[in-house]
């Protein structure tokens, strides 16, 4: 094996600075301000996310439309956000955020703006803010100002802003750079928004960094209602409380930190955290902060908060009625059914597995019971994540089944469901009978594969004397999914597929490509990984060279080399080698019946394509 790095099988046998914004605050959101246009991903294009507990309580998503004015076309793109940043106004700008010094003139002009409001490339001069700006603390901003609202901030991070100068937007139907016109709003708000207050600023070098310590007042005591500034404004408040915050205490220079939070279950309490110290602070305490990080968590509305008193109580009855099942069916002690529940023992996992009609029992899923108790909407009904499908649960044993899953009544989960949406209802803790055969030839193809290549695998052609080059996308792919444990549940797997060279040879001759390099394009594996890969993965072309380089001269394939393992002759071993076939698992998704039924006893020659 040769890339540059260890071979596989030795990698597996070895197996208070300056103060900065928060480093996930969106492109175009956080530094929207003088930093120009950036190509935005299309609505309705695929996410480049994946769903996690951060995404499910911080994210929501922005829109952004931009005017052009000279045709007057909007364009309009989605964005994920997980922080939100923005600005301070000034003491000259108006209530809406929008700057006193001039506005666009019949649709065709717009204002130079400034560095501090707005996308001008022509810088303004010192202000009185930028003077002060190295003075520590905000005693300095109630000399000359009164200060802002935060929603002063939210309502300047909506307001119109101009493109302009080097920020020209760049029109396809104009086809050229014209003057724009580009607005944000809130698409959808997240359970815990977080708003990052962008109090420092650099002008051309470190020397002239400064520090913006106006006062920005935030509500402790009250809501703050994001309504007015969602693109589709609700006739009803939209009302966030706050939870914490982070303190920047000191200048440009140097500083700390200190972060105030909210008691869970006490509201009317507060705590300050500095460094190992923590400590109760009065509320009045806390509104006298100079916010650099705001965290304000939606509040739910009384319908859920019924919800979940009545999911608790429907919960708590279902098991009262499971225990008793569990007593007289047959008779038992009640230790002995009080240990069964606890442990999920063999009777309650059988009662799991074919429920009695008389409990009209169904299940939902523990991931969405834990939203409905701790957010504001818990959304649809997840179940149809945990099916396979097959529309069963395509897990390896009932425990593995049984463990997400909250037994609740029939009546309930279908006033649930018309309520939040989603489903499917899950009668029983039944697993798939197919999924686990499909299971097991998957980590036992996985295991052995692990086993040959760690014995076959060498830093040179080891018993041959050619290279047999292999994609290094598809082996980055092979290298993720052979360094996973054994999986447990149908939706774990993770297939390489098959060998796929094709990225390397030009579609049209089927030459390879030029310009490609070892290492970055390619690597090189010996006769017997090779043989190995095409036996477990299929795919191809081949490609056969005297050497690593790509370009050097073309080989004949050494069939002789491949494993002795792996040859199709009798008996057991003629088991192991169908078994380890990429027909029989990933075709056949391990079922041998089907496996024999298309294949015969055999299987489909490798194809021998070479380039």
């Amino acid at each position: 094996w040769e890339s540059g790095s260890a071979a596989p099988s030795a990698a597996f046998a070895a197996n208070h600075s300056h103060p900065q914004a928060p480093a996930s605050a969106p492109a175009g959101h956080g530094g929207r301000r003088g930093e120009g246009e950036q190509k935005e991903r299309p609505e309705g294009d695929p996410p480049s996310h994946f769903s996690s507990i951060i995404s499910e309580l911080f994210q929501g998503h922005v829109v952004s439309t931009v005017r052009c004015l000279e045709c007057n076309r909007v364009s309009r793109t989605k964005e994920p956000f997980q922080d939100v940043s923005v600005q301070i106004p000034n003491p000259n700008e108006l209530p809406n955020g929008q700057a006193l010094v001039g506005s666009p003139v019949h649709g065709h002009s717009a204002p130079e703006l400034g560095a501090h409001g707005g996308a001008s490339g022509s810088a303004r001069g010192p202000t009185f803010t930028g003077i002060l700006g190295n003075v520590t603390g905000k005693m300095k901003s109630w000399f000359y100002d009164k200060g802002v609202e935060i929603t002063d901030c939210l309502r300047k991070f909506c307001a119109p802003e101009y493109l302009v100068g080097k920020d020209k937007y760049d029109c396809e139907h104009c086809k050229r750079k014209t003057d724009g016109e580009r607005r944000f709003a809130f698409r959808d708000l997240p359970e815990v928004l977080c708003i990052h207050i962008k109090r420092f600023r650099y002008d051309a070098s470190w020397f002239n960094a400064t520090k913006n310590s106006r006062v920005v007042s935030f509500p402790v005591n009250r809501t703050l209602d994001m309504g007015p500034f969602l693109e589709d404004p609700p006739s009803h408040a939209v009302e966030y409380s706050l939870v914490g915050l982070i303190q920047h205490i000191g200048s440009m220079g140097g500083g700390h930190y200190i972060s105030y939070c909210q008691h869970k279950r006490k509201p009317h309490e507060w705590y300050e955290f500095d460094d190992m110290q923590v400590n109760p602070v009065s509320m009045e305490t806390v509104e006298r902060a100079e916010p650099y990080v705001l965290f304000f968590r939606r509040v739910s509305s009384k319908g859920t908060k019924l919800d979940r008193q009545t999911f608790k109580g429907d919960r708590g009855r279902m098991q009262a009625r499971i225990r008793d099942y569990l007593f007289s069916h047959p008779p038992a002690p009640e230790q002995a059914v009080a240990d069964e529940l606890r442990l999920q023992g063999p009777a309650l996992r059988s009662l799991f597995r074919s429920p009695p009609p008389e409990l009209d029992m169904v299940f939902v899923s523990k991931h969405w019971y834990v939203r409905l108790v701790s957010m504001s909407h818990p959304g649809p009904i997840d179940n149809f994540l945990y099916l396979c499908p097959h529309r069963r649960l395509g897990c390896n044993s009932i425990e593995m089944a049984a463990e997400p899953f909250v037994p609740i009544s029939r009546a309930l989960f279908q006033s649930l469901v018309q309520k939040y949406g989603g489903g499917p209802a899950i009668e029983s803790m039944e697993v798939c009978a197919k999924c686990q055969n499909h299971l097991r030839a998957y980590n036992e193809r996985k295991q052995a594969e692990f086993d040959l290549v760690s014995k076959y695998d060498t830093k040179d052609t080891g018993d041959g004397k050619h290279w047999y080059l292999v994609d290094v996308v598809w082996v980055n792919k092979w290298k993720g999914y052979i360094k996973t444990d054994a999986v447990m549940d149908i939706r774990d797997m993770m297939q390489p597929g098959p060998v796929s060279n094709a990225r390397l040879c030009d579609r049209k001759s089927g030459q390879v490509r030029s310009g490609l390099k070892l290492r970055i394009d390619y690597i090189g594996v010996n006769a017997r990984v090779w043989w190995l890969f095409r036996h477990f993965h299929g795919g191809g072309p081949l490609i056969c060279r005297e050497d690593l380089d790509i370009y050097s001269a073309e080989r004949r394939p050494e069939h002789e080399l491949k494993l002795e393992e792996l040859r199709p002759t009798s008996g057991d071993r003629a088991e192991y080698a169908r078994r380890m076939r990429h027909e029989f698992v990933d075709v056949c998704k391990g079922d041998m019946e089907l496996f024999q039924e298309r294949f015969g006893q055999g299987a489909p020659d490798l194809r021998e394509d070479a380039v």
